[in-house]
């Protein structure tokens, strides 16, 4: 298809992150001033106003005088000062300045609409959807672009536009890492690609790839790019756990319509946020999914850290079960979990899951047991009732901080698996070797090796497993009192052997004896 013969035009570009997190309207003021004047100061004028509104408007018209032509605009980042105030924390959330902000940014961006005679192009990026914040209700000209075919692979970089323009870099890269250009696009594909705004195309996200060619390093980039503290606190809040997004299914209303950033549901704000991305299943219908094994490590890593004091301690957990996933070392890996349980305080995953519940339980009770029921019943029955979905809840807590350390150390995790004869808590991929896990709750290491064995005849009778070669199979006891693996039994080259923490062996010898 031909193409129209381009023509330069003056650029005005805002990025608007550069005007967020202020702390008042002035200050909001005048980082958007300044926003403003940088691009004055490149076509050689001088803003004429001191109101945000004013100048973008006089700014626009004097570009196109100066330079005879009509002005290019892009922002990026448009909802920034919004988002930097919506996500922080409660005791300086500040509802006046926030309406203050929606106020100064309504009036910035009417500017657009005034100013249309002057425009070649306009465009505009960022998390939330335009229409949700109401930052554009006067600027009916725009069109949305995100879910539209044509548009798919603009805001990424496709797998051949990888191979195509990278290909020095890709040769570079493979000879550093000592293997050849398919393996390393193998592995490039599975760490940075997957980002899709149609729910087909895929993308690598061009600030990761951009950094592992500078660096010649597989790494978490995402971070450096990302607000990780806004999620981490996030996931906490929320009592959210890693892996019940994974193939988490959506309609095309959804798609469309992830809700406002400020009470979106935990799957809009991940997926406006960028750590969930589209699958398309056919019919209008989607599922949401984790792009990538960057983004997956990076959403284990905050989950974690939000139940540890120390995030190195994180770090080195993953470090140490990408060597004892490689060799097969059972017991090492046990004794990487057994660590990361200790350092958790899983009351503040209690009181964080209580805190998400109550509110929904209330409702549930008053519905059940009437209306007019009185307030402190009410609140009395959801306690309880939220007590008891918490206990019950205690597996799938410890199910995920194995699914979460899993993928830390960057291995493929597929939880509650369906198998031909049935399912399986989880079943781990990491260099070719595949491990089926089942976790079992006992009451205290007394029940920890009576729990484990009945984890791995689950395992056997289900044939979990069998699709794979040579499979090793966990089955790991979980004890309430304890709150850590009280005993392991796994099952390798078609050999059993049974694992039992040091720190309890004395416990169980106890035990023993008052038995005999």
């Amino acid at each position: 298809m031909d193409s129209p013969d381009f023509v330069p035009h003056p650029v005005i570009s805002l990025n608007m992150s550069s005007a967020a997190d202020s702390d008042n309207k002035e200050i909001f003021t005048e980082n958007l001033l300044e926003c403003l004047n940088v691009n004055a100061e490149r076509h050689n004028l001088s803003l004429r106003y001191s109101d945000p509104g004013n100048a973008f408007s006089s700014l626009i018209k004097d570009t196109w005088k100066a330079n005879g032509k009509k002005v290019v605009l892009l922002i990026d980042e448009y909802d920034a000062p919004v988002i930097s105030l919506v996500q922080r924390d409660k005791h300086i959330y500040d509802e006046i300045l926030l309406s203050q902000t929606r106020g100064v940014m309504l009036r910035f961006y009417t500017q657009i609409k005034f100013s249309d005679q002057y425009l070649e192009f306009v465009f505009i990026t960022g998390v939330t959807k335009f229409s949700r914040l109401g930052l554009f209700s006067q600027l009916n000209t725009l069109v949305d672009i995100s879910l539209m075919p044509q548009y798919a692979a603009f805001m990424g970089y496709t797998q051949d536009e990888l191979t195509d323009n990278f290909g020095d870099f890709i040769t570079k890269s493979a000879k550093k890492f000592k293997i050849n250009e398919s393996e390393l696009l193998l592995k490039l594909r599975d760490y940075y690609n997957g980002f899709s705004f149609d729910g087909d195309t895929k993308l690598y996200n061009p600030f990761s790839i951009n950094y592992f060619f500078l660096n010649n390093k597989f790494s978490n980039y995402w971070f450096q790019s990302g607000s990780e503290k806004i999620i981490k606190k996030f996931l906490l809040e929320k009592a959210l756990t890693v892996d019940q997004f994974q193939d988490f299914e959506v309609d095309a209303h959804f798609a469309e319509n992830p809700g406002e950033i400020d009470t979106a549901s935990p799957a809009g704000f991940l997926y406006q946020a960028g750590y969930l991305t589209l699958r398309s299943k056919g019919d209008g219908q989607y599922a949401l999914d984790y792009p990538n094994l960057e983004i997956r490590q990076s959403l284990s890593s905050l989950f974690l850290q939000n139940f540890n004091d120390s995030p190195e301690n994180v770090a080195k957990a993953g470090r140490e079960l990408v060597r004892h996933l490689a060799t097969r070392d059972i017991p090492e890996i046990v004794n990487v979990f057994s660590k990361l349980l200790s350092g958790i305080c899983y009351d503040d995953h209690v009181a964080a899951g209580r805190a998400a519940q109550d509110g929904s339980l209330d409702t549930v009770v008053r519905r059940a047991i009437g209306i007019d029921f009185p307030i402190d019943a009410v609140r009395r029955l959801s306690a309880a009732l939220a007590e008891k979905i918490i206990k019950e809840q205690g597996e799938s807590f410890y199910r995920s901080i194995l699914h979460a350390g899993l993928w830390t150390a960057g291995a493929e995790v597929t939880p509650e698996k369906h198998e031909n004869i049935g399912r399986l808590d989880l079943e781990a991929v990491f260099g070719g070797i595949t491990y089926v896990f089942e976790l079992k709750m006992a009451e205290d290491v007394i029940g920890g090796p009576e729990a484990a064995r009945a984890g791995m005849a689950q395992i056997r009778d289900r044939g979990c497993g069998h699709a794979s070669d040579r499979p090793v199979l966990v089955s790991l006891a979980i004890g309430r009192k304890e709150r850590n693996i009280v005993s392991c039994i796994f099952e390798m080259d078609g050999q059993e052997t049974c694992v039992l923490p040091e720190r309890y062996w004395k416990y169980l010898e106890v035990h023993r004896k008052s038995s005999l």
